[in-house]
């Protein structure tokens, strides 16, 4: 499992780009909204990575739902969409 939250985008690409070439993972997550994943899925198509990979990438993280941007909420949202993930 990959869960990616840092503060910086460029950290954030260079995981992913990394995570994304790896095949012995069964989840990764990474924090961002939906024009951060457009972003990262064309930059990673330019370098590679395989489209049908792109669906295991799970960004934004978290159950649907939970808006708030605090970041206890955001430990709340992502930590339920862990136990989904896990229970399935």
């Amino acid at each position: 499992w990959f869960l990616v939250m840092t503060h910086n985008h460029a950290l954030d690409f260079s995981l992913a780009e990394r995570i994304m070439r790896r095949t012995d993972f069964s989840y990764f997550g990474m924090i961002g909204s939906k024009t951060k994943r457009v972003k990262f899925e064309r930059r990673l198509l330019e370098r590679g990575v395989e489209l049908e990979r792109l669906e295991q990438m799970t960004c934004p993280i978290g159950v649907p739902g939970i808006v708030d941007k605090a970041p206890a909420m955001i430990a709340v949202a992502v930590c339920a969409e862990l136990l989904q993930v896990r229970g399935r």
